[in-house]
C-alpha cells in the first residue's frame, strides 16, 4: 500500500511538472504570436520554423554539456542562478538590492561564479529561474525565445532596407547551425548576441532613415548595458565600426567629392575612434591590450589539447608580433578547423560547416570580381571591419578551436551574410531548388 501511494505521488508530481512545462510553452508561443502580428508574420513559415529551431538549439546546448563536455559552464551558471534566486524567496527587497549592486567584491552564499562579467550574467539568469520555478529547460526556452526575437528583428530590418537580402539574412541570422546553437542556450553569448542583433538593427534603421524610433531608446540602452557588461570587446569593436560608418556617411553627404575616398576615410575614422575607445576599459588601454591578448592565449595553450589549437609564430605582446600572426589568426578564426582537424563529432560538424564557409567565400569573390557594379558602402565597411578585427583578436586570445567556435558567433553571422548576399552562385542554386531569393 505505501508503495502504491508513493507511485501515485510520483506520477502526480510528473503530471504537475508536465503541465507547468506546457504552460510556459503556451506563454512563449503566445508572445511569439503577438510579435508575429506586429511584424506581419503570423503565416510566415520562416518565423515559426526559426522559432522552433532556436528552441531546439537551446535544449541541445543543455544536453551537450550534460552528457558530453566535461567543462559545464551552462549548468554551473544555472546552479549559481538558482542559489541567487533563492534569496528572493526569503527577502525579495534584499534580492533586488543585490541585482542593482555592481561592485566588484560581491560574495553570495553558495554561488561559485567569481568573475564580475559572469556574476552579472548569473544575476540576469536568476530572474528566469524565478519565472521558471528553477527549471533549467524552461529557462533555456526563454533564452532561446529571446535569441529568436532578436534574430528576427534584425532579419526584418535587413530585408526592409537592403533589397534582395532575404536569402542571405535567412541563412545568416535565422538558420546558420553553429550560430543558432551557441546563441540559444544558457550562455553569455545568447544575451550578448541578442543585444548585438538589436543594436545592429537600430543602427541599420538609422543608416537608412537617419532617425531612430522613440520606443527603440529604452531597449537600446538595456542592450548596450548587457553587451558591455558581458562582452565589452564585442561592444568596443561594434561601436567603433558603427561610429566610423556613421561618420563616413555624414562626411560624404556633406562633401560629395569625398565619396571617392570612402575606404581611406573610413580607415582613418576607424583608427581615431579606436584610439578614443581604448580609454573606456582597462583592458583596452594601449599599453595593456597586447599583454591581455597574449596572457589569455597562454592560458588556453596550457589547458588545451595540442591538436585542438591554433599555433602561432612566437606570439609576444608587441605590435610586430601581432601583425605577423594576424593573417593566420584571421584565416584560422573563420575557416578552421577544416576537415581532418576537428576532435570528436562536434569538431567534425564544425569542420564541415567551415568547409561550406570556405566555398561561400570563394564563390563570393568570383561573384564580386564579375560584378562591375559592386560598390563599397559604409555598411559593408562597417561589417567587414567588425568581423576582421574581432576575428583576429578572438583567435589570438582564444586559440582553442572548441572555445573559439562558441566565441566567434559574435561576428560569424555578419560574415556569413556578406558571403551569401548577392552571391550569384548561391542565388542560381537557390533558384534551381525553388528557394525564394528576395
Amino acid at each position: 500500500m505505501p508503495e502504491l501511494q508513493h507511485r501515485h505521488r510520483y506520477f502526480k508530481a510528473k503530471q504537475v511538472k508536465l503541465i507547468f512545462y506546457i504552460a510556459h510553452l503556451v506563454i512563449i508561443f503566445s508572445l511569439a504570436f503577438f510579435l508575429a502580428k506586429r511584424w506581419g508574420a503570423t503565416r510566415h513559415k520562416l518565423f515559426w520554423s526559426s522559432l522552433i529551431f532556436h528552441l531546439c538549439g537551446g535544449a541541445a546546448v543543455g544536453l551537450l554539456y550534460l552528457h558530453y563536455y566535461l567543462a559545464n559552464d551552462t549548468w554551473q551558471f544555472f546552479n549559481d542562478a538558482v542559489q541567487l534566486s533563492s534569496i528572493a524567496k526569503k527577502d525579495f527587497t534584499n534580492y533586488i538590492k543585490l541585482l542593482a549592486d555592481f561592485s566588484d567584491d560581491q560574495i553570495f552564499p553558495g554561488v561559485v561564479t567569481g568573475s564580475f562579467r559572469s556574476l552579472i550574467f548569473v544575476k540576469l539568469l536568476s530572474l528566469f529561474c524565478l519565472i521558471s520555478g528553477n527549471s533549467y529547460w524552461i529557462a533555456t526556452a526563454y533564452f532561446s525565445f529571446i535569441a529568436f526575437v532578436s534574430s528576427w528583428f534584425l532579419y526584418h530590418k535587413i530585408v526592409r532596407h537592403l533589397p534582395g537580402s532575404a536569402l542571405a539574412a535567412t541563412v545568416a541570422f535565422l538558420f546558420f547551425p553553429s550560430v543558432v546553437f551557441w546563441s540559444s542556450g544558457i550562455e553569455k553569448e545568447t544575451l550578448t548576441l541578442a543585444s548585438l542583433y538589436f543594436l545592429a538593427g537600430v543602427f541599420l534603421e538609422w543608416m537608412a532613415e537617419q532617425k531612430i524610433k522613440k520606443w527603440f531608446w529604452l531597449p537600446a540602452v538595456a542592450a548596450c548595458f548587457i553587451l558591455w557588461a558581458l562582452k565589452y570587446y564585442w561592444a568596443g569593436v561594434f561601436f567603433i565600426s558603427a561610429f566610423s560608418a556613421g561618420g563616413l556617411v555624414y562626411l560624404t553627404n556633406r562633401f560629395a567629392r569625398l565619396a571617392r575616398f570612402s575606404v581611406p576615410i573610413f580607415f582613418i575614422l576607424f583608427v581615431m575612434t579606436g584610439v578614443g575607445a581604448s580609454l573606456l576599459h582597462p583592458n583596452f588601454y594601449l599599453y595593456r591590450f597586447l599583454d591581455v591578448v597574449v596572457s589569455n592565449h597562454d592560458v588556453f595553450v596550457r589547458i588545451s589539447d595540442d591538436n585542438n589549437l591554433i599555433h602561432f609564430y612566437q606570439l609576444e605582446p608587441t605590435v610586430v608580433s601581432m601583425l605577423i600572426n594576424s593573417p593566420w589568426a584571421l584565416v584560422s578564426g573563420i575557416f578552421r578547423p577544416m576537415i581532418g582537424e576537428g576532435n570528436g563529432w562536434p569538431g567534425w560538424l564544425a569542420s564541415i560547416e567551415n568547409s561550406v564557409i570556405l566555398l561561400l567565400f570563394f564563390s563570393q569573390l568570383i561573384s564580386i570580381y564579375r560584378n562591375r557594379d559592386f560598390k563599397v558602402s559604409a555598411l559593408f565597411l562597417a561589417a567587414i571591419s567588425y568581423c576582421v578585427v574581432l576575428c583576429v583578436f578572438l583567435a589570438l586570445s582564444t586559440p582553442n578551436f572548441g572555445t573559439l567556435s562558441r566565441y566567434r558567433v559574435g561576428f560569424l553571422p555578419f560574415f556569413v551574410f556578406m558571403l551569401v548576399y548577392k552571391n550569384k552562385a548561391v542565388m542560381q542554386g537557390a533558384k534551381k531548388i525553388g528557394i525564394p531569393i528576395s
